[in-house]
């Protein structure tokens, strides 16, 4: 598949936030031998799936509403800012940076952000209602926080109490 790149303007059929040269650069900046000693056809794929990866985690926790109703990804964004108060305009520099280190983790492991964890569910059942939990809870769920840490400043949650702004 072909790279299309988001450039902020709510493109139709972009599925990346950041191009092959930019995710290059990055990685080159960070140290990611990885990225380096790879191939455009992995990397390529790897930044498709790191961008869908991060609409799907936390597409329901961006602060405001998608630009453009015909735009591909959930970047730009219309009514956004950041939990200072700042305009998140175009594409925030903090979604590339999530959506390359995404792309390292999906170029490492390919799907292992599209990964179902049961979160310690151990069974479950219908009749008589019961569920029972593993011993190790949370086993099995996996944080990437070179990829959490970006977006820290933007997504919504974690909480009980949404903040918006008007």
């Amino acid at each position: 598949m072909a790279l299309s790149v988001e450039t902020g303007q709510g493109i139709t059929g972009a599925n990346s936030y950041v191009s092959l040269a930019d995710a290059l650069a990055y990685h080159a900046d960070h140290g990611n031998a990885a990225w380096a000693a790879s191939t455009d056809p992995l990397r390529t794929a790897a930044l498709i799936r790191g961008t869908a990866a991060l609409d799907s985690i936390y597409g329901d926790r961006w602060p405001g509403k998608r630009l453009l109703y015909t735009q591909s990804l959930d970047w730009p964004r219309a009514y956004a800012w950041d939990r200072d108060g700042y305009p998140l305009l175009l594409l925030p520099p903090q979604i590339v940076a999530a959506t390359c280190e995404a792309a390292l983790v999906e170029l490492a492991t390919p799907g292992a952000l599209s990964l179902k964890f049961e979160r310690g569910l151990k069974t479950l059942g219908v009749g008589a209602i019961s569920k029972s939990w593993d011993g190790n809870s949370g086993a099995g769920i996996i944080a990437y926080p070179a990829i959490r840490q970006p977006l820290a400043r933007i997504v919504r949650g974690g909480g009980n109490v949404s903040l918006v702004r008007t």
